[in-house]
């Protein structure tokens, strides 16, 4: 199922975390929402919906013995689809059109009541009465009679669930988020929902009310993401759940019947549901049958212990509990969704208190088999809100008190005392050395000028450490102008050199392309890398090289005026994001010599840095990016695709001419268990590039290896801190990520629970350099004269934020072992 849409730099940081834990819990919820503006010509879909007017009758629902309240009762307005349930202390509120009303309470094992009301009630004590129908005691031998009950219970619905075409009902929908100390958010809505085979669900917001410190568009409080228990599958926070009637329910559940009621002269069957995998998500928990209709009425279901989320949550417990009514027809609907959950979020040093969700709908006013208005499925939104004059046609709101689940004294507290400035961030300030270390969090925003000015400008420091400059300082100024304006600059030295870099560049989106198109003028002359990794950056092999590892790059000196131009195309448009750009640049580059070896563990004497050829290049670039951008280090897998080609000529003032293509292709298959939130994947990444012409040296491509001790995926693990290079060059590199499963499949939960999982990677690839190129380089080239192969196991997720990995080489001796970034996703 989807999910829920949503200055100092500490501040900005600890906020992104604490919002990626809010996301988790409501992805743990089952719930999704994606904003849309309120959708035109809704006036046709709402146009035969009464005005709400009438009577209110309130009061509260107890055993007649004990006093006790009966919590989620059901109410019925006699003879109609309108009803509500009690609140967890058994009030209740309906409103009715007409005096004299007869409402009809229900509670499974207590006897059935009708009450007639002659004029509008306050606070009322209906009473219900256990019912003393005597049940036999339940003695069987051989199969159990629940699996009879549910075989009929699934054939059942088949044949009614294939008459029902449409409906629309009227709901109210109550969540609520709290802390281990009091109730932090309520988000309140009353809606029209629809919902049409063929077509899903759209709902209409009538009305919304939440909290003071919650704002209108931040309430996201509907009822068409939430479950229904009655179908075939059922979406909890990404996982698809196999659903009690399921058709094929028996090959997932065993069901056992443990304990008889009585509603309405008929028996309701209590059953067992026991899971019988232990590797697809299902439920666990009760469900009641009425037994002569064979329907079901009640459930109550936590998600099964195969469903958990990796870190960082560490822990989440959720409730399902739903029923359903018939109204005295043929079709069984829901008649409420009440879901509560816990939820933990954490790694080591950085935890965010519990949070705790509830969530309560009340589903009435059914309106079976009707005929749905064109304009109620013409647009994609899936929830809209009705203008001023289609609330007020349709005439429920919270105003006038429409039929809602009263407020608990909690809930009313609530919303007497929170007010604008009791924030989410307040309410669960993250504890630990890591929070602490991000500060108080404290940020002040004014609306003068400076504040202003701060928001727009940045200062980032420049610093890298390699054997051609030694040490490089320096600092890149971005001043945003405007929304589509935006220059930059830099400026450095570099100390082995002894020379200063410097350049600068102006960016420009084009309004009148919908800010598609973007154009892009730079200057820079500094030091350039001869081979571009996909993988790593500058930064990364200055800490390796102080540490006594060797310098992964070679560097030349590049002056450089560039032209670029850039349009992004949304997935929306052709079903893919695509970006093609073109670009023109005209380069002058020179040699840098080596000038330190220096490490801070001494002793490491650094190759000579490659000679490039030196001349002009002058060049017209081609990019096309395709689907998904992919992570950094591969935590996260992709579908995507990045193509270039770049042609030099003479005729452009360069001094090569040559047309150079490259290509990386990222796929991502899921493999098993495909219910999963997280099933298992193959990744696979290829790699490759090409040439024809006069290729200098700094054009020439290279293939990933690993960086020290760490490789994330996309590099050979086998190839030691250097990049095999040539001309041309092609490469696949694939991991299968089982995740928990192994550990699952051994029986060792807490293991699993932690996140640790397993991943099984390989990679083959070659470069290839021509003979007498090769014999007339000045330099000796990381270089195989054949393919390489690798395969290995990686342990993943440990401590939540990295893996294990180990490789063997295939094509000859080698053994590498060595940490990389977890992949979390």
């Amino acid at each position: 199922m989807p999910t829920l849409p949503n200055s100092n730099r500490s501040a900005r940081r600890r906020s992104e975390l604490l919002t990626a834990g809010l996301l988790c819990l409501v992805m743990a919820l089952s719930i999704y929402f994606q904003p849309a503006e309120a959708m035109a010509g809704l006036a046709d879909s709402s146009s035969d919906s009464e005005s709400e007017s009438g009577y209110v009758l309130t009061g509260r629902l107890v055993d007649a013995g004990t006093r006790e309240s009966l919590p989620a009762a059901n109410i019925q307005l006699k003879d109609t689809f309108r009803g509500s349930i009690t609140n967890n202390r058994g009030f209740f509120e309906m409103r009715v059109p007409e005096l004299p009303a007869t409402l009809v309470f229900r509670y499974i094992g207590y006897e059935t009541q009708e009450v007639e009301f002659k004029a509008e009630s306050t606070d009322k004590i209906v009473e219900l009465v256990p019912s003393s129908v005597e049940l036999e005691e339940l003695v069987f031998t051989g199969e159990d009679p629940a699996i009879h009950i549910m075989e009929r219970v699934i054939a059942r619905k088949q044949i009614w669930r294939e008459e029902l075409e449409s409906w629309k009902a009227d709901a109210y929908t109550r969540q609520s988020l709290s802390n281990d100390q009091e109730i932090v958010t309520i988000t309140e809505s009353l809606s029209e929902t629809w919902w049409q085979r063929g077509s899903g669900f759209r709902e209409f917001i009538v009305d919304q009310r939440q909290t003071n410190n919650v704002l209108a568009d931040q309430n996201f409080a509907g009822t068409s993401y939430l479950p229904n228990f009655y179908d075939d599958e059922i979406e909890v926070a990404g996982f698809r759940v196999i659903g009690v009637t399921h058709p094929n329910a028996f090959r997932y559940y065993d069901f056992r019947i443990e304990d008889r009621r009585i509603l309405d002269d008929q028996t309701v069957y209590d059953i067992r549901v026991i899971p019988r995998t232990r590797l697809q998500p299902v439920f666990e928990g009760m469900i009641s049958v009425l037994g002569e209709e064979y329907a079901l009425i009640e459930v109550d279901l936590v998600p099964g212990e195969m469903i958990f989320f990796p870190p960082p949550v560490q822990e989440v417990n959720l409730s399902y509990r739903q029923q359903f009514n018939n109204y005295g027809g043929s079709f069984w609907l829901p008649t409420d969704v009440r879901i509560s959950g816990k939820l933990e979020i954490g790694i080591p040093g950085f935890r965010i208190p519990e949070i705790r969700f509830n969530l309560v709908s009340s589903i009435t006013n059914y309106e079976i088999n009707v005929v749905v208005p064109d304009s109620v499925f013409g647009r994609q939104a899936r929830i809209s809100r009705l203008d001023d004059a289609q609330r007020e046609r349709i005439g429920r709101s919270f105003e006038i008190q429409s039929e809602f689940i009263p407020l608990s004294d909690e809930e009313q507290e609530a919303y007497d005392t929170i007010d604008s400035t009791r924030t989410i961030q307040d309410a669960f300030q993250p504890t630990g050395f890591l929070a602490r270390l991000a500060g108080d969090g404290s940020v002040q925003v004014g609306d003068g000028s400076t504040s202003s000015f701060r928001n727009r400008f940045s200062l980032n420091p420049d610093l890298r450490y390699n054997r051609a400059e030694t040490f490089y300082g320096g600092i890149k100024p971005d001043f945003r102008i405007s929304r589509d304006l935006r220059v930059s600059g830099k400026i450095g030295y570099g100390t082995g050199q002894e020379e200063w870099s410097y350049g600068g560049g102006l960016n420009m989106r084009i309004p009148g392309t919908q800010r598609r198109l973007s154009l892009g003028l730079s200057y820079d002359y500094d030091t350039a890398l001869r081979i571009e990794s996909q993988n790593f950056i500058p930064l990364m092999s200055s800490v390796n090289m102080l540490a006594g590892f060797d310098d992964y790059f070679d560097y030349y000196n590049r002056e450089q005026f560039r032209a670029e131009a850039i349009y992004r195309i949304p997935s929306r448009v052709l079903g893919i994001r695509m970006e093609p750009g073109v670009s023109f640049y005209a380069e002058k580059h020179r040699s840098l010599e080596k000038t330190t070896n220096y490490s801070i563990r001494g002793g490491v004497t650094q190759r000579d840095n490659s000679a490039v050829d030196e001349g002009r290049l002058n060049a017209l670039a081609f990019s096309l990016r395709l689907g998904d951008t992919p992570a950094p280090f591969g935590i996260a897998g992709s579908t995507g695709a990045i193509i270039k080609a770049e042609h030099a000529s003479e005729a452009f003032g360069s001094d090569f001419g040559f047309m150079r293509y490259e290509a990386v292709v990222d796929v991502r298959i899921n493999t098993f268990l495909q219910r999963r939130f997280l099933s298992n994947t193959l990744d696979v990444r290829l790699e490759g590039f090409t040439h024809t012409g006069d290729l200098p040296v700094q054009r020439f491509g290279g293939l990933d290896g690993r960086h020290a001790l760490f490789t994330p995926f996309g590099g050979f693990k086998t190839a030691f801190s250097r990049m095999p290079e040539g001309e041309h060059g092609a490469a696949m590199f694939w991991e299968h990520n089982f995740r928990t499963i192994p550990f699952e499949l051994l029986g060792l939960m807490g293991v699993a629970r932690s996140g640790l999982g397993l991943i099984v990677h390989g990679a083959s690839g070659r470069t290839w350099i021509d003979d007498d190129r090769l014999q007339n380089l000045s330099f000796t080239p990381f270089y195989d004269d054949g393919w390489r192969h690798e395969a290995g196991v990686s342990l993943n997720s440990i401590f939540g934020i990295m893996r294990l990995d180990t490789a063997w080489r295939l094509d000859q001796p080698g053994f590498y072992i060595g940490v990389s970034a977890a992949r979390f996703f």
